[in-house]
């Protein structure tokens, strides 16, 4: 996480300005005819200062959001759900522009909502770490219990069992099955991948989890090493 900060000595003192923006900052501009008016951009969008920093608004008429993964809930379709980079898991509750809402922290991810019964909404933040609802997405407890011994990923994958919605798979290096809404995990597989990986292009963990329609034992998973 990294502040936005200004000095006005030569860098000798420094005092943070944009405060309660967000964090993560990556380009700020200043107008050359009034340097009391300045730019920020970062991962949560554009902000606006006329006064060097000391208040701010933020422009949120920008759809700058980088959306990881989506979601429908398929009992009310116009209920759409998405994990953002940086941004947390964000919905609609009626598929407009105007009213999306964050429900669930971090950076998100992967996001479910049991086809079945949708007051179960399952969110994901970043390194495995994932959260269920049990009263349609108004609040989330951590749901991890058992996600040990194994290698996370920062985009963790989970699915549905086909034709049981109660039973979920996670990955990180193993395979995780949950046969009571994610209440508890446990492992069910060896190391799917070569190992740990060498820094950021290879962790050696699970990216993709597909569980046989036609036969719920046959689970086919893929790797970021290829395996």
């Amino acid at each position: 996480a990294l502040n936005m900060h200004k000095s006005v000595d030569g860098g000798n003192t420094w005092t943070e300005i944009f405060a309660n923006a967000h964090v993560d900052q990556h380009a700020i501009a200043i107008i050359p005819l009034n340097h009391n008016e300045l730019f920020l951009g970062n991962d949560g969008g554009v902000y606006f200062s006329d006064d060097q920093g000391d208040t701010h608004n933020k422009i949120n008429n920008l759809p700058i959001t980088q959306f990881y993964a989506i979601e429908i809930d398929e009992s009310f379709p116009e209920r759409l759900y998405g994990g953002t980079q940086d941004n947390g898991t964000n919905r609609t509750l009626t598929g407009s522009l105007d009213d999306w809402e964050n429900i669930f922290g971090g950076d998100g991810f992967y996001v479910l909502v049991d086809p079945n019964d949708n007051n179960f909404i399952y969110a994901e933040a970043q390194n495995g770490f994932f959260g269920k609802s049990s009263n349609g997405g108004t609040t989330f407890l951590a749901s991890s219990l058992g996600i040990v011994g194994t290698r996370k990923g920062w985009n963790s994958p989970f699915v549905f069992q086909p034709n049981n919605s109660s039973i979920l798979y996670c990955g990180g290096s193993h395979l995780f099955k949950s046969t009571d809404r994610a209440e508890n995990w446990n492992p069910i597989s060896p190391d799917l991948t070569q190992g740990p990986g060498t820094g950021n292009l290879t962790v050696g963990v699970l990216t993709s989890i597909s569980v046989s329609s036609l036969n719920t034992q046959t689970i086919i998973t893929g790797a970021d090493d290829g395996t």
